[in-house]
C-alpha cells in the first residue's frame, strides 16, 4: 500500500521541497564534502571488521529479558511544565552499556556510557505509548529528535532519545564531528546503539508503556528497523528516510564523496600488489593499457561472490555497475593518451617523448588511483551488505504497524532502498513526501509525526505476546 501525502494537488510545503529536493541534497554534499570543508569519513582505513558479527550475536537475544539486562535505570527529573500545551516532564538517564566483550572493547572510553532523555505526559493516565527515537548521522544532540515527537505528546505518545556512541558527549576527543575514523567505528556504532535500544524498550515496557514504538531518520531509522526485528514483543516502527543498508548511501548515495577512499583502497592494493606493479612496468607505453585491464578481472571475481544465494539480488547489479565503471575508466584512459599522439606529443623528437613518457605515466597513475577506488567501494559495499542489511534480520513481530516514509528525490537513500525494506515486511505500508533528504527532514514533518502516530495505533491489531 503506497500513499503520497498530500494528495494530487500538491502543497505550498510540497511545492518548495520538491524544488529544493535533490539538488539541495546535492549542493549540500558538494560544499560540505567534495570541497573538504570537513574530512571525510573512514581516514583511518577499515579498523577490525571483526568486532561485530549481528548474526551471531543475535542470539544474545534469544531468551527475554537477556541476563545481562539486570541493572536498575535510575531516571533523573531535569524539569517539568507545559510543552505543545501538555503538562509534561522531562528525564534523564545515565547507565554503562550493556555490551560487553569485544563490543565493549571497540567502543572508546568516552562511548562507554549510554545517555536517553525522556519527555512524557506528566499525568500517568495520559501516557499511551513510548516511542523510541535514534540518530541520524550528524545528530549530536536531543533536540531534534524532541522536536519531531513532542508535538506527540497531545496524542499520549512520550518520546526517548538516545544518544549514539561516537555522538555529542560520547564523541571520542579525537574524531571531527561525525566523521567516524574507521569502517569499524560504523560497525561498533550500530551494534551498540541496538543493544542498548534494546534494554531501553525494555525498561519502557516494565514501566507503564502499554505501546512501544521505533524510530530513527535515515541511519537511525536502520538501527531503528533492527531493534523492532530483535525485540521480541510487538513494536512500532516508523523508519524515516531510512536505507535498507549503509552501502546506498556510502557507497553510491551522496555520502560516497564523503568517504575517504584512499586508505581503503591501501589495504585493497596490499592484496592485489600485482596492480601497482604491472602498472609500474607499463608506465612508459600505451600497452600499459591492456595490462591495466587485468585489474578488472578481480571486479569480475568479487562480482561472482555477490551473486551468491545468500546476497541481496540487488548486490549482483551493483558489482556489474562497478566492474562496468572500471571498464569506462580503462577507455576513457586510452582514448585520451590516443589524443596525445594525434596532437604530435607522441613523436620522438626532442622533449617530446620525455613528455610523452610523464604525460603516460600520469594517466596510469589516474587509472591506477581510479581503479583503486572502484575495488574498495565493491568491499566497502560487500561489508555493509553483511552487516547493515535489515533484510537478514527476521521481520518484526507486528509489521502491521510499520510505516515507512521515504523522499521522492532523496540524493542520500533512493527510493528503491526503501522499497526493499517494505518488500521484506509483509503488511507494512510506504508512504512517500516530496523532497530530498535535506529538505524533506526540515519541511514534512508533519508527516513523520503522522506516520509514527499511526503505527502506534495499528498495534491494537496485532495479538502476539512476548
Amino acid at each position: 500500500m503506497i500513499k503520497l501525502f498530500g494528495g494530487h494537488q500538491l502543497r505550498l510545503i510540497d511545492q518548495i521541497a520538491l524544488l529544493a529536493g535533490r539538488k539541495l541534497d546535492l549542493v549540500y554534499a558538494s560544499l560540505v564534502h567534495q570541497l573538504r570543508l570537513s574530512p571525510g569519513f573512514f581516514r583511518k582505513g577499515w579498523g577490525d571488521l571483526g568486532v561485530v558479527d549481528f548474526e551471531e550475536d543475535a542470539k544474545l537475544f534469544q531468551s527475554w529479558p537477556p541476563p545481562h539486562f539486570d541493572q536498575q535505570l535510575q531516571w533523573q527529573k531535569r524539569q517539568e511544565g507545559k510543552s505543545w500545551g501538555v503538562d509534561c516532564e522531562t528525564f534523564e538517564v545515565s547507565f554503562r552499556t550493556p555490551c560487553h566483550g569485544r563490543v565493549y572493547d571497540a567502543l572508546p572510553p568516552e562511548s562507554r556510557i549510554a545517555n536517553a532523555r525522556l519527555l512524557q505526559p506528566k499525568d500517568p493516565q495520559q501516557r499511551k505509548a513510548c516511542v523510541l527515537h535514534l540518530a541520524g548521522t550528524g545528530d549530536h544532540t536531543w533536540h531534534r529528535r524532541l522536536n519531531l515527537g513532542g508535538p506527540l505528546l497531545q496524542q499520549g505518545i512520550a518520546t526517548m532519545v538516545l544518544e549514539s556512541p561516537f555522538y555529542g558527549t560520547r564523541k571520542p576527543h579525537y574524531q571531527f564531528a561525525s566523521q567516524l575514523l574507521r569502517v569499524s567505528d560504523l560497525l561498533t556504532l550500530g551494534r551498540s546503539t541496538i543493544e542498548e535500544s534494546l534494554c531501553l524498550l525494555d525498561w519502557a515496557g516494565r514501566h507503564g508503556f502499554d505501546r512501544l514504538g521505533m524510530c530513527g531518520f535515515s541511519m537511525g531509522g536502520v538501527h531503528a528497523s533492527m531493534v523492532a526485528s530483535l525485540y521480541p514483543g510487538d513494536v512500532a516502527c516508523t523508519p524515516l528516510l531510512a536505507p535498507r543498508s549503509a552501502s546506498g548511501a556510502f557507497c553510491h548515495g551522496a555520502l560516497r564523496s564523503a568517504t575517504s577512499w584512499a586508505p581503503l583502497a591501501a589495504v585493497v592494493d596490499e592484496k592485489q600488489q600485482e596492480i601497482e606493479a604491472t602498472l609500474m612496468r607499463s608506465a612508459r607505453s600505451t600497452d600499459g593499457l591492456i595490462e591495466a585491464a587485468r585489474i578488472v578481472s578481480t571486479l569480475k571475481m568479487a562480482n561472482a561472490e555477490s551473486q551468491s544465494p545468500t546476497s541481496h539480488p540487488s548486490n549482483a547489479a551493483f558489482a556489474q555497475g562497478i566492474a562496468h565503471s572500471a571498464q569506462r575508466r580503462i577507455q576513457d584512459s586510452s582514448d585520451r593518451q590516443q589524443q596525445h599522439v594525434e596532437a604530435g606529443v607522441g613523436s620522438d623528437r626532442g622533449n617530446s617523448g620525455i613528455d610523452a613518457a610523464e604525460n603516460e605515466l600520469g594517466e596510469l597513475w589516474r587509472l591506477r588511483r581510479g581503479l583503486a577506488e572502484d575495488q574498495a567501494c565493491l568491499r566497502l559495499h560487500q561489508v555493509l551488505e553483511t552487516c547493515t542489511d535489515v533484510t537478514r534480520f527476521h521481520p518484526p513481530r507486528c509489521t502491521k504497524a510499520a510505516v515507512l516514509v521515504g523522499a521522492t528525490d532523496d540524493a542520500y537513500v533512493s527510493p528503491q532502498s526503501v522499497q526493499e525494506l517494505a518488500a521484506h515486511w509483509p503488511d507494512s505500508e510506504v508512504r512517500w513526501v516530496k523532497g530530498g533528504h535535506v529538505s524533506a527532514f526540515l519541511l514534512q514533518q508533519p508527516a513523520f509525526r503522522r506516520a509514527i502516530n499511526d503505527s502506534i495505533n495499528r498495534l491494537g491489531d496485532c495479538n502476539s505476546t512476548m
